[in-house]
C-alpha cells in the first residue's frame, strides 16, 4: 500500500493553486505528483504562504514542499532534490520606453521595484537597495501595480506574468529583455530518506 505524505507549496497560478472546489490543480503539482506516485507515495499538498510551509517543513509537519529556490543558508535547514524545473525570471515595466542593460542601472536610476513578500531571486534582485522597493502579497497586486505605472518595474515569474495578463487583461506589460534570468527550482524534503527515493524517481521520469 502507497504511503500518504503530505507536500507543500505557496499558491503561484498557474503552477500550483486552489480552484473553485478547492482542489489542488497545477502544472507544477501535477509533474510533483506524478514523480512521487513513480516512487510510490501519494500525496496531499496544502498551500499556503512560504513562510509557513518553509516552518512546517523545517519542524517536521510535512514531509516535503516544491517549487523552492536553493541558496546555502537554506541547504542547513532541510534536503534538497536534484534539479525540478528551471523558472524564466522577467524584469517588467509598464513604461515602453524603459531601457536597462544591467541590473545596476536600477540603484543608478533609483528606480521603484515590485518583489513578493519573503522570495528569494537572486543575487542581482536580492541585492537591490532595500528603500527601493516595495513588497507585495499577492502576484496580481504587483502586477497591476506595474500595469498602471505605480511602480517603474517589478519582478516576475514569467509563467505566471503570461497566466496572470490573460485572466486579468492587462495590456500595459513589456518585458526588459536584458535582464532575464533562469531559476532553478527544487523540492524539500525534512528527511535525507525521502529526498533520495524523491531523486531516483525524478531520475527514472525525466533523466535528471
Amino acid at each position: 500500500m502507497d504511503k500518504l505524505l503530505t507536500v507543500g507549496a505557496d499558491p503561484f497560478p498557474p503552477y500550483q493553486y486552489y480552484n473553485e472546489n478547492h482542489d489542488v490543480k497545477g502544472s507544477d503539482y501535477e509533474i510533483v505528483k506524478k514523480i512521487f506516485n513513480h516512487a510510490e507515495y501519494k500525496i496531499k499538498v496544502i498551500l499556503n504562504e512560504w513562510k509557513k510551509i518553509e516552518d512546517l517543513v523545517i519542524n517536521k509537519k510535512i514531509d516535503a514542499a516544491f517549487q523552492v529556490q536553493y541558496t546555502i543558508e537554506r541547504e542547513k535547514k532541510y534536503f534538497f532534490s536534484g534539479l525540478f524545473r528551471n523558472a524564466v525570471t522577467e524584469v517588467i515595466t509598464g513604461n515602453k520606453s524603459l531601457d536597462l542593460k544591467s541590473y545596476f542601472e536600477i540603484e543608478e536610476k533609483k528606480l521603484s521595484v515590485g518583489v513578493i513578500n519573503n522570495y528569494t531571486y537572486g543575487d542581482d534582485v536580492d541585492k537591490i537597495d532595500s528603500s527601493l522597493k516595495k513588497s507585495f502579497d499577492e502576484q496580481n497586486k504587483l502586477l497591476k501595480a506595474i500595469n498602471d505605472r505605480i511602480l517603474d518595474i517589478g519582478i516576475f515569474d514569467k509563467g505566471v506574468k503570461e497566466y496572470l495578463i490573460k485572466k486579468e487583461g492587462f495590456d500595459n506589460i513589456f518585458s526588459i529583455k536584458n535582464l532575464e534570468f533562469i531559476r532553478p527550482l527544487y523540492v524539500i524534503f525534512s528527511s535525507k530518506k525521502l529526498k533520495d527515493s524523491f531523486n531516483r524517481s525524478l531520475k527514472d521520469l525525466f533523466n535528471k
